[in-house]
């Protein structure tokens, strides 16, 4: 991946620069989700410095990309800068959007249960395993987001195998991890057999 201060609007949001609105905004929230400072999946990633400046570009690429105005000009742009075409003056209308309170983290709760047989009987921790294990124990996918500080959207897309509305691997990779240690299983284990199908199947 390209130096931040190097990519431009699409490349922030990773769409192509003919995406539709829809998938602008779905991209948006993707990207909200996963550097937001609670994420699991950033933690030990970027700095708390790092999270702040990725999120400020997101939020500037969504403020243009998402004005048909504003993304016509961005785009003449982007144009003109392919073109070389370095004499004309060139303007990049960037509102500034407001900055948004960030949550306070929430305790987090303890998850109390008994522990008995999990291992599936092939040793994959595919999806719908992983949802068999949870309910096994009795826990809502709620008290996990909570626990986990995972977007609960990511948990049902994990349990439902919908890996084309997960994000990059290594933030899913993440996501695993604090669900297994969740649920108190091999951490190791789940994200082996879980980004073997994610990276097969994910990619058809």
């Amino acid at each position: 991946m390209r130096p931040l201060s190097d990519q431009n609007f699409y490349e922030t949001l990773e769409i192509s620069s003919d995406a539709t609105l829809q998938t602008v905004e779905r991209a948006y929230r993707i990207a909200r989700a996963t550097y937001h400072p609670t994420s699991a999946a950033t933690y030990s990633v970027f700095s708390e410095e790092e999270n702040a400046e990725i999120l400020r570009r997101v939020e500037e690429a969504y403020a243009v990309l998402s004005q048909e105005r504003l993304r016509r000009e961005y785009d003449a742009r982007l144009r003109r800068e392919e073109l070389g075409d370095t004499a004309r003056p060139t303007r990049e209308p960037v509102p500034q959007p407001k900055a948004r309170p960030v949550p306070s983290p929430l305790p987090s709760p303890q998850i109390e249960f008994d522990l008995g047989p999990v291992e599936p009987e092939d040793g994959v921790y595919d999806g719908p395993a992983l949802r068999r294990i949870r309910m096994s124990r009795g826990v809502e996918l709620e008290e996990i987001s909570a626990l986990t500080k995972v977007n609960g959207f990511y948990l049902q897309c994990i349990e439902a195998n919908r890996y084309v509305e997960l994000p990059s691997p290594v933030y899913v990779k993440g996501f695993l991890r604090e669900f297994a240690k969740c649920l108190k299983i091999d951490p190791h284990r789940v994200v082996e057999t879980y980004m073997k199908q994610f990276l097969e199947r994910g990619e058809a």
